[in-house]
Formats: C-alpha cells, structure tokens, sequence
C-alpha cells in the first residue's frame, strides 16, 4: 500500500522538480568522483577523439551509366576535407577549436543537465555561411507556460502545436544564474528551424530533457555519507581514546587544570611514549572502536555496483576497480554497455550531427565554397546525390586481445561473410583511404629502392565439410 497509487503526465512531474534536479546532478558531478567519471565516460564513447567520422561514397555519372559502380571520390574527399576545416570554425563563440570538443561539451551537458539547446546561426560573413552557438539548458524558461491565440501551447519554454511538435524555444537572452549583466535578461522566441533541443526522451510526450543522473542522486549522496562517517569513525578509532573510570567507593578528587582552577573531572594529556601514574582511586578504560570494519569494502563495492547500474556502465570501468574481473566477465560487461554507447551514438548523429550537416552543405554549396584543388566549386544541383551518400560513423573500440580480434576478421573475410570496406568502416576509417595509403607507401619504398617485406600469416585452418 505505500508503493505509489498515481502517475501525473511527464511534464507536470518536472513542473517543479526540473530545476532541482539539475541542481542536484551538477552537485553530484561537480563533486563526487563518480559522477565526474561517469561525464568522461559519455564524452570519450559517445564522441571520442575524432567522431562522428563523415564517410561520403557517392557514386561517378559517367560509371553508372556504363553499368559499374565507380566512386567519385574527387569530389567525396573534397566534400570530407571542407567539413573538418568548418568544424575548426563551427563553434561561434571561439570556446571549441573543433567540431568535436564541441560535441563531447554537448553531450556532457545532455548527460549532467538532461538537455543541451544549440542555435544555428546563418550569416555569409560565417565560414561557409552557418555556425553554431552552444547554450546551458536554463536559458530555457521552464517557468513559462500558457495557451495561445493561435492554438499552439507553451509548455515549460517549449512552444508545440496541435501535434505536440515543437515549434519555437522561448529563450532568456543571459543565463537566470549569472549575478551580473550587461542588458536586461528577457525572454526572445526562437523558431524550432533555428534552434536544435537536444535530449533523449523517456516518454511519449515529454517536452524537456532529465538528466541521466536522475536514478542514482539518492545513492550517491547515500554512498558520500557512509564515506564520510566511515572516515570519521576510522579517525576516532586510530586517536586511541581512552577514560578514566573512578572506583565507586573512592571519594571524587579534585584535579586541577592547566590554567591552575579546579574542576570535578580528572584529566590527563599523554603524549607518545610518556609513562603515567594514575591519581589514586582510578583506573585506565580504554575504547576501541571497530572501524575501519572489515565489511566496509564489501558494502561499499555492492553500493558502486547499483550506482554503475543505474547509470547504465560496467561497474570496473566507472570505478577503475578491476580486482574481481575476469576476461569472461569483462568481456559480457563491455559487450553489453557498447551496446548502450553505440545507440547513443546513433542518437547524436540523427538528432544533431546529421541535420547539421546537411544545412552545412546546402548553404556550403549555395555559396560555392566547397572547391576543389583546381579552384572548380561542386554545384549546388548535385545536393541530392551528395546528402544521400553521406554517413556517419561512430566511435569503435579494439577488443581486449586484438590478435583474436584480426584473426576473427580474417576468418569471416575467408567465409565471405564480411568485407573489408565494412570492417574499415567498423573502425572508422574508409577502405579506399587505405587504398591509397597503401599504393603511396609501395611506389615510395620502390622509388627510394627498398624491397617490401611481407611478415608472415598464419594459415587459416580449412573447415571441415560436412558428411
């Protein structure tokens, strides 16, 4: 019967609670060592280094209509390399040097405060015609809420018609925190096409991000606090305390204190190595408390290990303690929470890095500023085939044993159940790059006269037929 008996919409539980959870989970990232790590986890798997990685294979005219497929990779790689030099130049506040610190800012965000708000800006006088402004989710009015004339409802900031699509952001112009302001801080309606709300929904009509920490600021306080006391208990254990305890048919004595009164309990200062008579009538108690128990470390682990399950990560890898894994259970663990960064991955890439992407190129092409080496610019027609040729590729990870890993590659590539252009992109990289790589690195070892060594392949052993 204590268990709840009544749900409200998503919206009117963050009604009120939204603030107080972003406050809280910035507490708990701020200063608790897991929640930190936990922010480094999202940005290091959900971006990492260098990814989302662009890979554009669109295919040559000429080519199809003679019957072969035929990249045009003149024109792919051209489309590649203007995309990295506009992500040196995406972030219009100067603060990220790449499209990828910009991105592993944004999805730490999204993780620690549930929602992270990007505004395209479009002006000519942008590197090719369009950057990016990265906003903190309180800018959003969560306050605002009312019906308007025109029948669209704002709900929390967020102004969504008939369909509960978004289609405008109420914004405030400076963040409801700072203490001092150069203007007064309003609230602007930006159009939904100029802004991006980024945040993974939990239900069908939610309009605002929570954050990822929601499920375990409970435990992490919990865990702080047991911390703190079992630290606290351990000083007082290792302090030795001890007490005087006066015999019952002894008469009180009166000792006198190190400022010369008199006082009715008896106290004695010992330092290290000092021998001592005790006054007469007494008799030396001592305590000595239990702490550092030895539970202590087998609670704590089953703490962590609800903590690295309600943030959805292996328990080894949000701790660092690997004492009780083993090759088969890291193995199980890995699998199954890179399966969780990869989903997210796919999230990114459809709700933010794709959509930007393409107002990229369409203005990019508009303009005529993807160029080739020549000083020749693509055409804006060719948008269509370009855009459909595009992906992109998340961050992968090499295995524990990378020997089993190539060895497992080989075999499927001698099944002819994979291929290489798939296995490269598997790892980001494109097959045609390496491609190149590898017949530019043959003709210098050939130029400079050297003879190319091959090492050595160890033979895959044949398949038995079946009977």
């Amino acid at each position: 019967s204590s268990l709840s008996t009544w749900s409200g919409s998503i919206n009117a539980d963050l009604d009120f609670s939204l603030p107080i959870l972003r406050s809280r989970a910035r507490s708990l990232a701020a200063n608790n060592e897991h929640g930190r790590r936990f922010l480094s986890l999202v940005a290091i798997n959900v971006v990492g280094r260098q990814n989302p990685k662009l890979q554009v294979r669109a295919m040559q005219n000429a080519g199809r209509s003679k019957g072969q497929n035929v990249l045009d990779k003149a024109a792919n790689d051209t489309i590649e390399s203007h995309w990295e030099i506009w992500g040196k130049t995406a972030d219009i506040s100067g603060r990220h040097r790449s499209l990828y610190a910009f991105l592993r800012t944004a999805v730490r965000g999204v993780a620690r405060d549930g929602e992270a708000l990007i505004r395209i800006v479009r002006d000519r006088k942008l590197p090719y015609g369009i950057g990016l402004q990265l906003l903190e989710s309180d800018r959003l009015d969560e306050t605002l809420n009312s019906r308007l004339a025109n029948g669209n409802t704002i709900r929390q900031g967020v102004e969504i018609d008939s369909a509960l699509r978004a289609v405008a952001y109420h914004v405030r112009t400076a963040h409801p925190g700072e203490n001092w302001r150069v203007t007064d801080n309003i609230v602007e309606r930006v159009p939904a096409s100029d802004m991006i709300h980024l945040f993974v929904p939990d239900r069908a009509e939610q309009v605002r991000g929570v954050t990822w920490f929601h499920a375990v600021i409970l435990r992490g306080s919990i865990i702080h606090n047991f911390e703190e006391a079992a630290v606290t208990a351990a000083q007082i254990g290792a302090s030795k305390i001890a007490a005087l305890e006066r015999a019952d048919d002894v008469a009180q004595t009166t000792a006198l204190m190190a400022d010369g009164q008199a006082s009715g309990t008896t106290q004695i200062k010992v330092e290290a190595g000092e021998l001592f008579e005790l006054p007469p009538g007494y008799r030396l108690s001592s305590w000595n408390p239990e702490y550092p128990h030895a539970n202590f470390e087998s609670f704590l682990k089953a703490c962590l290990r609800g903590l690295a399950s309600g943030l959805d990560v292996a328990a080894h890898n949000l701790t660092g303690d690997m004492t009780d894994v083993n090759y088969s259970s890291a193995r199980i663990a890995e699998l199954a929470e890179r399966e969780v960064w990869m989903i997210l991955q796919d999230w990114l890439i459809s709700s933010f890095v794709m959509p930007i992407y393409e107002e990229w190129l369409a203005l990019a092409l508009l303009l005529g500023q993807i160029t080739f080496d020549s000083g020749s610019a693509l055409p804006a027609e060719k948008f269509d085939k370009f855009v459909r040729a595009s992906s992109f590729q998340g961050r992968r990870w090499s295995w524990v044993d990378p020997l089993k890993e190539a060895e497992a590659n080989a075999s499927m590539l001698a099944s002819q159940l994979t291929s290489r252009t798939r296995i490269s992109a598997e790892q980001g990289l494109e097959f045609d790059d390496i491609m190149d790589e590898l017949a530019a690195e043959n003709e210098a070892i050939k130029t400079a006269g050297l003879i190319t060594v091959t090492p050595p392949v160890k033979p895959l052993e044949p398949v038995p037929a079946k009977a």
